[in-house]
């Protein structure tokens, strides 16, 4: 037995024999595999439907880090649907590569049957307007990292990697692609590996991936702008072209 797995029962011993506990499921790296010396144990402990509280904490057994989540199976329905709405998958995919520790009413099945069915469904295209303030929000993006390189200011390096971030949120979303949290973007363009753990299918712009990792391994400032001006470009013209002289956009007021 691996240490992960006895610090596992130790933490899971108490919540197993309570009248109030259905389920537990355990995920993340140490069953999707490639676990980092960082990694930690994420549980999920799922309570009667009839209870009406939640709790999530931390605890550390013999070094290991064991991240719990303790919810009704209706609060977890609820995340399901927030995440999609969001445009990201963290507890549909927990749930479907995790790993049953007890079920004493078949509950996880069911909670990994419609994390499935949740995680297919396809996001709703952007529509013109949204579109348009988007394209909009690059080009301004693009001229306050210009602004800052000319009055080269030393937060330059931070507006850069931030600037960077959000072209790539905003090619996403109008790809109808998951958001990926910033820490994750290099893995997801590059390794395979990432890809099968989160259940990704590779990036479907190999050019926008090529240019976007050149654009992180440039570290002179000069060359760092070419990039993402490069880069940039190649999504506005991908999201139909913009041009700032003349731009304006027309929509109804909000009620």
């Amino acid at each position: 037995m691996e240490k992960w797995e006895m610090v596992l029962n130790k933490f899971i011993k108490d919540w197993e024999t309570r009248d109030d506990v259905s389920a537990a499921l355990v995920c993340g790296s140490y069953i999707t595999g490639n676990p980092s010396k960082r990694s930690d144990l994420d549980v999920h402990i799922i309570l009667s439907n009839e209870v009406e509280w939640r709790e999530r904490g931390n605890k550390i057994f013999n070094g290991l880090l064991i991240e719990y989540f303790v919810n009704p199976p209706k609060q977890i329905r609820k995340y399901f649907q927030e995440d999609f709405q969001t445009r990201r998958t963290m507890s549909m995919v927990q749930f479907i590569t995790g790993k049953v520790v007890f079920d004493k009413t078949n509950v996880i099945q069911s909670l990994k049957i419609e994390a499935a069915e949740w995680i297919q469904k396809k996001y709703n295209s952007i529509n013109r307007v949204s579109l348009e303030v988007n394209k909009y929000g690059i080009w301004d993006t693009g001229d306050n990292l210009q602004d800052c390189y000319e009055q080269q200011r030393p937060d330059f390096y931070l507006v850069y990697y931030n600037s960077l971030t959000n072209l790539f949120q905003q090619y996403c979303t109008y790809l109808g692609l998951d958001i990926v949290p910033y820490y994750q973007i290099n893995s997801y363009l590059t390794d395979p590996l990432y890809q099968k753990k989160y259940l990704k299918e590779a990036f479907p712009d190999p050019v926008f991936s090529s240019l976007f990792i050149e654009a992180l391994q440039e570290n002179i400032d000069v060359e760092m702008m070419k990039s993402y001006e490069q880069l940039s470009q190649y999504v506005l013209n991908k999201m139909g072209g913009f041009n700032i002289d003349g731009w304006k956009i027309k929509s109804r007021v909000e009620e």
